[in-house]
């Protein structure tokens, strides 16, 4: 394992585990607090998707194995889309006409494919099913968050989230809304976020994860 990786993980694991022996070391929560203080900063609080027509897909078969049976269930395919903000990332949208659930593919670097289903909700609060891994930050309080395993079918996810998901009041989403509500959940929480701040523990369980990620990485390509 590379030497400078290794010392991160180090220097994580050691901030976490100060956090919870020392809880009251101000030392180390004012130096986290300002590691996560600077990391918001560098966050845009928006993103702007756009239609891309001849996507180049890192992992094509991936994205198809998760879209086609989504599509047998009824969804409508809306297309692939590019984030400003996030270069080499695609999310390839779609859509129920019936249950209003979107579906949302996110196709990444290095083979990482992920589906997020989101019902939103006439009081402005969303449910989620996502096989995205935990970040180790809480979400805004609006967002309701199941996580399920990466490697399950993607219509088995869909029948999950449509069982488990708060079944009051759904707000009847057109499929020409899916984006610009998207858009908008993100842009709410980044406000959220920002004006909330970052916990020094959810810095630590950050710093912790992502020196994991790339000792796992360096591992791999050794």
């Amino acid at each position: 394992m590379n030497l400078t990786i290794l010392l991160e993980l180090v220097i994580a694991l050691a901030a976490l585990y100060l956090l919870k022996k020392f809880f009251v070391r101000a030392l180390v929560r004012n130096w986290l607090t300002k590691i996560g203080r600077k990391s918001l900063a560098r966050t845009p609080q928006q993103v702007s998707l756009a239609r891309v027509d001849s996507p180049a897909w890192t992992n094509g078969p991936a994205v198809e194995q998760l879209a086609a049976p989504l599509r047998d269930a009824g969804f409508r395919d809306l297309g692939a889309y590019s984030v400003d903000t996030r270069p080499g990332l695609l999310i390839r949208m779609m859509h129920h006409p019936e249950t209003f659930v979107s579906a949302h593919i996110f196709d990444r670097l290095a083979n990482d494919v992920t589906v997020e289903f989101a019902s939103r909700y006439t009081d402005g609060s969303s449910h989620t099913l996502t096989t995205m891994p935990a970040t180790g930050v809480k979400s805004a309080p609006w967002v309701r968050t199941i996580r399920a395993d990466k490697g399950t079918p993607s219509d088995q996810l869909y029948s999950q989230f449509k069982t488990q998901r708060e079944w009051h009041n759904i707000k009847p989403v057109a499929a020409d809304e899916v984006i610009h509500l998207f858009e908008d959940e993100y842009r709410r929480a980044m406000i959220w976020r920002q004006n909330e701040g970052l916990a020094p523990e959810e810095v630590a369980r950050v710093a912790v994860q992502w020196a994991h990620k790339r000792a796992k990485k360096a591992g791999t390509a050794g």
